[in-house]
């Protein structure tokens, strides 16, 4: 930064400084943020509405005795749903809710492994089906591992067998979960819903017994196991399909009782097996996520109103210069309408951008224990704090889209050289037309968040959402286009007209 330019922000600095308007309009930015935060987080309450455990699934399975190990290749996966499972289990029976540990895959959240359902550990390298997937139990410890090929086997976690009797149950299982959907029925009116859906998978060279890959009773063999419901028998090897459901689950979209029987087939060296249902608890394997809201965006739902304040400071910076005809005298001193106009800029956005900082910052953790009580707790609302990357990007974004509309608001400002008219304008572009579109035609809703400049507000989104009109970054990027737009148009007229 040139010494001429260093001067002329320094000389911004103390004009806007000494502008008893400005302090006000800072200080109403941070407590508007803060205090809309606070009453948004009073006034939200949440509550899962389901089961706490969900055990429903179609199991293929024959009795472990002892030690042992069960083995099988996923070869391949339906994605009826993000939360769809298909792997191995050793179970103590076939009644739901009873002590199991698990290893599936999933078409969209990797490879994981659960105990009781209540406990789940991740692996982090998994993808989807083709997998190689083991359950070993020693010693009252089960580990599981996985397979690319089904030579290289690699750990995804060894816990306690609590509960498995001496002989348990061992063999693959399919669930697939109810998806639940949203969408617009009119301006301001969702209607949610839940997608039935029935998982498949087939598993090749299934084996179970006391060593991996030593059984006589070999699934990938041939006609090992046959039937299309529950209770149907091997027609040899000892394997059998139950669809497993705890007797209570009530019937209901949250509850996710099998809709339809499990079917298995064997053919071709490989078992196909279809089921619906799930497996989890909430917080595990998907139950209850998908109707999680965005926390961190509701925390920061404050800068909506602090908009006013900030608009006006933006447009304050350069109007009340030409209003009160101390632009000449600037002018004057710095004849370089550019460098006033860039050094303006810089102590705005500046003062904006800390302001705004803090205003997130101080509304995020104000919030957060509200949030809290009322229901945005763990396991389903893990506790965040600053550090977060995703809380940080939020707040630090959210400051950033301030910052942006500050300039704006100075370009408007000098394009239109009147408060009251750019103060309207502005106004009318950020709050009325998006207001209006919103409760007019969904489609309006979408098309103005996205490609006015009103879409930079996104940046406060942390969790993909069905009424999301675009994404953090694409939004803040538009914002960025008008906000560069603007400025030069207000440098190129600044340069060609008297003040």
């Amino acid at each position: 930064m040139s010494t001429s330019l260093l001067r002329a922000v320094r000389a911004e600095w103390t004009k806007l400084r000494s502008v008893r308007s400005t302090g006000v309009a800072l200080l109403a930015t941070i407590a508007l943020t803060v205090l809309i935060g606070l009453l948004t987080a009073e006034g939200g309450h949440t509550s899962y509405g389901g089961p706490p455990v969900v055990d429903s699934f179609a199991f293929v399975h024959r009795p472990l005795a002892g030690d042992g190990t069960v083995t099988t290749k996923v070869a391949a996966q339906s994605d009826s749903g993000p939360w769809a499972k298909a792997g191995v289990m050793l179970k103590s029976g076939t009644g739901g809710v009873s002590p199991e540990v698990a290893l599936m895959v999933t078409p969209g959240h990797g490879i994981r492994m659960q105990v009781d359902g209540k406990r789940e550990l991740t692996w982090p390298d998994g993808g989807a089906a083709p997998y190689w997937l083991r359950l070993t139990r020693s010693a009252h410890r089960v580990t599981g591992a996985v397979s690319a090929d089904g030579r290289a086997w690699r750990t995804v976690g060894t816990v306690t067998d609590g509960g498995l009797p001496a002989t348990c149950e061992a063999g693959v299982f399919v669930a697939s979960p109810d998806v639940a959907t949203s969408h617009w029925a009119g301006p301001g009116k969702v209607v949610g819903a839940a997608r039935r859906t029935t998982g498949r998978a087939v598993f090749e060279h299934l084996t179970a017994g006391a060593a991996a890959g030593v059984d006589a009773a070999d699934a990938g063999a041939g006609g090992a196991a046959t039937g299309t419901s529950s209770g149907a028998q091997a027609a040899d090897g000892g394997w059998q399909l139950t669809d497993v459901a705890q007797p209570d689950l009530p019937a209901g979209p949250l509850s996710n009782r099998p809709q339809t029987p499990g079917t298995v087939h064997a053919g071709g060296g490989a078992l196909t097996v279809t089921g619906s249902g799930d497996l989890g608890s909430l917080g595990v394997g998907g139950i209850g996520t998908e109707a999680l809201d965005d926390t961190i965006a509701s925390a920061l739902s404050g800068v909506e109103i602090a908009l006013f304040a900030v608009i006006a400071l933006g447009v304050l910076a350069v109007t009340s210069e030409y209003r009160t005809r101390t632009i000449r005298t600037t002018f004057t001193v710095c004849p370089r309408r550019g460098r006033v106009l860039a050094a303006k800029a810089v102590v705005l956005a500046a003062g904006v951008f800390a302001a705004g900082l803090v205003a997130c910052a101080v509304s995020f953790v104000v919030a957060s224990p509200v949030q809290r009580r009322n229901g945005y707790g763990p396991p389903l609302f893990p506790e965040r704090s600053l550090a977060d990357p995703l809380v940080l990007r939020a707040v630090v974004g959210t400051a950033g889209f301030l910052a942006l509309v500050a300039l704006l608001s100075l370009g408007v400002g000098v394009l239109v050289r009147r408060t009251a008219g750019a103060v309207i304008l502005l106004f009318t572009l950020l709050v009325v037309i998006p207001l209006v579109a919103s409760i007019t035609s969904v489609g309006a809703g979408l098309w103005v968040g996205r490609l006015t400049p009103v879409a930079g507000a996104a940046i406060r989104q942390t969790r993909p959402m069905f009424q999301d009109a675009t994404g953090p970054w694409s939004g803040l990027a538009v914002l960025a286009g008008y906000t560069a737009a603007t400025l030069g148009a207000a440098f190129w007229v600044q340069r060609r007209r008297d003040a």
